[in-house]
C-alpha cells in the first residue's frame, strides 16, 4: 500500500509538536532545577511533587483516549481538543512558573508554612498542567494513523514531527536562559556577574511560551484535516473502558514499545534535567547551559533524515537501539572526561545527540504499527486508546527522573546555590552518566524484542484490507 502526503500536510501536521515540546520540554529541562535553586523548594521535595501528578496522568491518559476514540463533532473526533484545549494548555504553563510570593499574599513569616503553601500550589498546577497535555497532545498524536497506513510514509511523516518535537525542544532548551536573564535583568553587579531577578525572569519567560503555544496549537487546528477511515469504528455503546484497557494490555508490541520507550526515555530526562546542576556546580560554566542545549538537540535535528534512511534500510528497532546505544557510550566519555575541559564536553554533547534523536524518531514512528496489529487482532481501531497510553509511558519517565534526581541530590546532601562536596559533585557526574547508561542498556533489550519489521506489518494490512 503506497501513499504519499503533500508537504503541505506534513508540515500542518508537524508543526503542532513544536508547541508541546515547548511546553513538555522546558518543564522537563527546568522545572525541577527552577523549583530547587530560584523557587527554594527542597530537592527531595520537588522530585516528589513532579512524581505525584504523574498518577494522576495513569488515569487522565488512557481516560482521554477513551474519549478521543467515541468523540463526534463537525470537526471530527481529534481536532476539537486542539481548537477548545489550546488556550488551557498555555495558561497552565504561564502558572507552573509564576511563583506566587505567599509570605507577601498571606501575610505570614513562618518558612514551614510558606514552604507548605508553596509545595500545594506546585502540586496543584502541575497536575493541571499535566491534564492540559493530555486533552490537546493525545488527539493530535492518533492524528498520524489517520493520515496514511505506509509504513515508510508514517517514518517521514514522524520525521516532519519530531523536526518540529525538535526544534520546540530546542528554543526551550536554548532561550529559557536567556530569556530568564533578559527579562530577570536588574543592573547591579555584583562580584563581576550582573544580579539576576529570577522569579520575574522565569515569569515572563512562561507568559511568553504561553503565547506561542496557543498560536501554535491553534494553527495546526486550522491546517490539518481528519480524513477518517475505512476501519470499523469503536461505538461507545458497545465498549467499556475496560475493554478499551484490555487492548492494551493484550497488544504484546505495544507493551515491548512502551516498556523500552519508558526506560530510554527516563535516561534521557534524568540526563537533561542535571545539565543544568552539571554545568553550574560541577564546571562551574551555568553561562554555557544553553549551548549545551543547543548542541544536543541541532545535532539530533541532523541526524534525523539519517535515521528515518536507516530505519527505512534496516528496520525501526535497530535504528532505535543503533541511536541508543551510541548515546549510551558518548555518557561513558562524558563520566571519565567530561569535567576536564569545558570544550572536551561540548564536543561529547554535540556526539550525544545524534543518538537522542532516535529516542523521538523511532519510539513514535513504530506506535502507528501498533495501532494496526490491535485492528488486526480485534477488528477494531483504536487510535485514540494506545496514543492516550503511549503518551502516559512519555509522562512517566518526567516523573520518574525528576524523584530519582530529587532524591539522590538529597542524599549526596546537595544545597543549591554553594559550593559542592566532592560526594554532592561525583553524585551529579553520576546522575548525568552512569544512572542513564544502566536504563537506555535495559531499554535496548527490551526493543530488540519488538516484532512487527516492516514486511510483517505489509501483511497485517493486507490481511486488514481483505477483512474490511
Amino acid at each position: 500500500m503506497k501513499e504519499r502526503l503533500s508537504l503541505g500536510a506534513k508540515l500542518g501536521y508537524g508543526i503542532g509538536d513544536y508547541s508541546f515540546n515547548l511546553a513538555y520540554q522546558t518543564a522537563a529541562l527546568f522545572f525541577l532545577f527552577y523549583l530547587t535553586d530560584v523557587y527554594g523548594v527542597a530537592a527531595g521535595v520537588a522530585g516528589i511533587v513532579i512524581m505525584v501528578s504523574k498518577v494522576w496522568d495513569a488515569v487522565s491518559d488512557p481516560m482521554m483516549g477513551y474519549i478521543t476514540d467515541h468523540t463526534k463533532s463537525r470537526w471530527g473526533s481529534k481536532r476539537p481538543y486542539l481548537l477548545f484545549g489550546a488556550i488551557p494548555l498555555g495558561v497552565m504553563f504561564f502558572l507552573i512558573f509564576y511563583s506566587p510570593d505567599f509570605a507577601q499574599l498571606l501575610g505570614i513569616d513562618d518558612p514551614a508554612k510558606i514552604e507548605k503553601y508553596k509545595v500545594i500550589y506546585i502540586t496543584a498546577v502541575f497536575i493541571l498542567f499535566c491534564t492540559a497535555i493530555t486533552i490537546v497532545n493525545v488527539p493530535y498524536g492518533a492524528l498520524t494513523a489517520d493520515l496514511t497506513q505506509d509504513s515508510h510514509e508514517r517514518s517521514v511523516l514522524t520525521g516532519y514531527r519530531m523536526v518540529f518535537a525538535i526544534i520546540g525542544a530546542l528554543f526551550a532548551a536554548a532561550a529559557t536562559k536567556i530569556l530568564v536573564g533578559l527579562f530577570g535583568s536588574t543592573g547591579v553587579v555584583k562580584d563581576g556577574q550582573e544580579v539576576v531577578d529570577s522569579i520575574f525572569g522565569f515569569r515572563m519567560m512562561g507568559l511568553v511560551y504561553m503565547v506561542l503555544i496557543v498560536v501554535v496549537v491553534l494553527a495546526t487546528f486550522f491546517s490539518v484535516k481528519e480524513r477518517g477511515g475505512a476501519a470499523k469504528k469503536v461505538e461507545a455503546e458497545k465498549e467499556s473502558v475496560i475493554d478499551n484497557l484490555k487492548v492494551i494490555f493484550t497488544n504484546n508490541p505495544f507493551l515491548i514499545l512502551i516498556s523500552g520507550t519508558i526506560l530510554n526515555l527516563t535516561a534521557v530526562l534524568i540526563m537533561a534535567a542535571v545539565v543544568n546542576y552539571f554545568f553550574k556546580y560541577n564546571l562551574d560554566r551555568e553561562d554555557m547551559v544553553p549551548i549545551a542545549f543547543l548542541c544536543l538537540f541541532v545535532t539530533a535535528i541532523l541526524f534525523m533524515p539519517f535515521f528515518v534512511w536507516l530505519s527505512k534500510k534496516t528496520s525501526k528497532k535497530f535504528t532505535y537501539n543503533v541511536g541508543m546505544g551510541s548515546l549510551s557510550g558518548v555518557l561513558v566519555l562524558i563520566f571519565f572526561f567530561g569535567d576536564k575541559s569545558i570544550v572536551l564536553t561540548i564536543v561529547f554533547f554535540v556526539m550525544a545527540g545524534a543518538g537522542m534523536a532516535t529516542n523521538w524518531l523511532s519510539a513514535w514512528s513504530m506506535v502507528p504499527d501498533t495501532i494496526e496489529y490491535s485492528e488486526w487482532k480485534t477488528g477494531i481501531r483504536r487510535e485514540g486508546v494506545i496514543y492516550g497510553a503511549f503518551l502516559f509511558g512519555q509522562k512517566l519517565p518526567v516523573a520518574i527522573a525528576a524523584f530519582i534526581a530529587g532524591q539522590t541530590l538529597k542524599f549526596v546532601e546537595f544545597v543549591p546555590n554553594v559550593a559542592q562536596t566532592p560526594e554532592a559533585l561525583l553524585g551529579i557526574k553520576a546522575l548525568l552518566t552512569l544512572v542513564p547508561i544502566g536504563f537506555i542498556l535495559l531499554g535496548i533489550v527490551i526493543i530488540s524484542r519488538f516484532p512487527i519489521s516492516a514486511g510483517v506489518h505489509r501483511k497485517i494490512l493486507e490481511e486488514i484490507e481483505a477483512k474490511r
